[in-house]
């Protein structure tokens, strides 16, 4: 019985050795974004399993990018995991370099490696390099292997050669010895030097500029908005013992707020009757699918449609390949996000999916606005017949993906960003001015949608994009998209009020969710609601509220709270949005002046 129960026990703990054994390889979402502008992790081995989509998928390495840095690590402690690696090109044209020794053992936490892919001579084109990577797991003899594809794209070259031998010089193209004489001298160079001497230029004259507004100014002033709508929304005041989470709802009788409708009534911009054509829009917007490669990352995903990663390879002629190496020099890769729809969904989920994913077509484009630049198929619209696949509708986008996702990791502290500082680990950590700017450039793509008739009617965080396009307080750029696959993608944020039809409920103004009314004072409130999701980190709105209440406890005064940290004047900017009365609420020009003002001031104690 005693040797029955020791063999069980024995069973039971090599099993556990077993479920907790684990290799990873991958590329890190800082390498993504820097190598490919993806804000996605690359996993080729996950907790000891191959991921075979990865593997088959070749990494591109454009022609400014001489470096590719993967990640591992094994949660193995009983023994050492040994490695091999090696790598080979397809054409003398690139050198792949392993920056660590050939032969090893991997670590047991998270550490890098670097490939350089030097091009040689003067050839320039496409080359394949193919990386093997040799395991021993789960054990000597049975071992695990798995080959990662790149393709590394080469540019004809000038400046001087680097002379001696290869290992004399570390990733900059510089003397490890310290002789001078081996630097590389190329204008790359030289333009770098010149922009460090221009930004430590720039830098002492804002330390002195910032010293300066410090020295004069002590308080920001107590209001922010144009002046007839301070008169009409005076500031809120936030009690000393103002809790996020436990304060209740506000009411607007409690609020003293002395509101009066204007002498003028601003004007309402009401909806255009337009329609877009959808078919002559796709055969327009055609894209051959064959010219994109899809990430294996999911962006977002739903029960019917999903939102993926993919590259677009194109040229002038739109179309890359199979070409000589001069041409397929010129090929030009662009990152973008792609919504489609699963295989389980119909034709009537297809025909919903492009009227609301096409609404933008007709619009002239603009920065704030994303808009579909291509539709992708294997088949040609001009003959439906031959089209067998559902299309892939594309945005051009090179940057975190969706804004409320974006706010969410933000929140939870698991974004990294591209631009890192020694004082900054990599966590994204958003401020007021910047979540102000995000704000600023919504409005603007509201007021454009407005400009040509358009009454977007589902204004949120989870119907934007957002990129980081730089540094400073307008490093990230937010782009206004369409609603195609929101309620799919986000259904949680829609409900259904007895008429069979899924909607925005606590997004909407009263008189939306009264008598279906949507015009720009409609668009304003949910603009409002919209700064609350921004700086709250996209916090659900009225969240212990029943969709079927929500009528009611407007038509009762209640309203948001104040997000954490949210300065009064801003909140009081995103209270104006809520006015039952339509014509109480500011316009969105007016919001625009408001939030211009309140940076401004706002900068001046940066």
């Amino acid at each position: 019985m005693r040797i029955r129960q020791t063999l069980y026990m024995a069973i039971i703990v090599w099993l556990v050795k077993r479920g907790n054994t684990m290799i990873n390889l991958f590329i890190s979402k800082a390498e993504m974004i820097r190598t490919l502008g993806l804000s996605a992790e690359l996993n080729y081995i996950e907790n000891g399993i191959i991921n075979t989509y990865s593997t088959k998928f070749p990494y591109r390495v454009d022609t400014n990018i001489s470096q590719v840095v993967f990640s591992w690590n094994t949660k193995i402690l009983d023994r050492k995991i040994a490695y091999k690696l090696r790598a080979i090109a397809g054409d003398n044209a690139v050198l792949p370099v392993i920056l660590i020794p050939h032969r090893g053992y991997l670590p047991t936490s998270t550490e890098d490696f670097t490939i350089e892919y030097r091009c040689a001579g003067n050839k320039a084109g496409q080359f394949d390099v193919i990386l093997h990577v040799n395991f021993s797991w789960p054990s000597d003899t049975n071992n695990t292997y798995v080959t990662l594809k790149q393709e590394k794209l080469c540019a004809s070259r000038s400046g001087r050669r680097l002379t001696g031998n290869l290992d004399e010089y570390d990733q900059n193209g510089l003397r490890m010895d310290g002789d001078e004489s081996g630097v590389l001298i190329t204008g790359e160079n030289v333009f770098y030097m010149v922009i460090g001497c221009v930004g430590a230029v720039v830098l002492v004259i804002g330390v002195l500029l910032v010293v300066y507004f410090r020295s004069t100014r002590k308080t920001l002033p107590p209001t922010v908005l144009p002046a007839n709508i301070q008169q009409r929304y005076p500031s809120v005041t936030r009690s000393p013992d103002f809790n996020a989470q436990s304060r209740p709802l506000f009411n607007s009788e409690a609020s003293a707020m002395t509101s009066r409708q204007a002498a003028n009534v601003q004007q309402v911009v009401n909806e255009r009757p337009s329609s877009v054509d959808v078919n002559a829009a796709l055969i327009e917007l055609y894209a051959d699918r064959n010219l994109f490669q899809i990430l294996p990352i999911n962006e977002l995903e739903g029960t019917f449609g999903e939102m993926r990663w993919a590259i677009w390879r194109r040229n002038i002629r739109g179309e890359c390949g199979d070409n000589d190496n001069e041409e397929d020099n010129a090929c030009n890769d662009e990152a973008i996000v792609a919504k489609t729809l699963k295989n389980n969904a119909d034709k009537t989920h297809l025909m919903k999916f492009l009227e609301q994913a096409l609404v933008f077509h007709n619009i002239p484009p603009f920065p704030y606005l994303a808009q579909v630049v291509a539709a992708a198929s294997y088949g040609r619209f001009d003959c439906p017949e031959a089209a067998t696949d559902f299309p892939l509708i594309c945005y051009k986008h090179q940057g975190f993906g969706n804004l409320k996702k974006f706010l969410q990791r933000c929140r939870g502290g698991t974004i990294e960003i591209l631009h890192k500082t020694p004082g900054n680990k990599g966590v994204q950590t958003l401020r007021t001015h910047e979540l102000v700017s995000m704000a600023i450039q919504i409005i603007k793509a509201i007021l454009h949608l407005h400009k040509y008739g358009i009454i977007h009617k589902d204004i949120a965080t989870r119907n934007c994009l957002v990129s980081e396009v730089g540094r400073g307080s307008d490093r990230l750029l937010v782009q206004l998209c369409d609603t195609a696959l929101s309620k799919d993608l986000f259904p949680s944020d829609y409900h259904c009020l007895g008429d069979n039809e899924n909607r925005p409920v606590k997004w909407m103004a009263y008189e939306s969710l009264q008598s279906n009314t949507f015009n720009s004072a409609t668009d304003a409130w949910s603009f409002g609601v919209t700064l609350w999701e921004l700086l709250s980190c996209a916090q659900q709105p009225y969240i212990d509220v029943d969709p079927e209440e929500m009528a009611t406890i407007l038509e009762q005064g209640q309203r948001l709270i104040q997000p954490y940290n949210c300065p009064d004047d801003l909140y009081n900017v995103m209270y104006c949005c809520w006015q039952l009365d339509y014509r109480e609420r500011p316009n969105p020009e007016q919001l625009l002046i408001a939030l211009q003002d309140f940076t401004v001031r706002l900068r001046q104690f940066i």
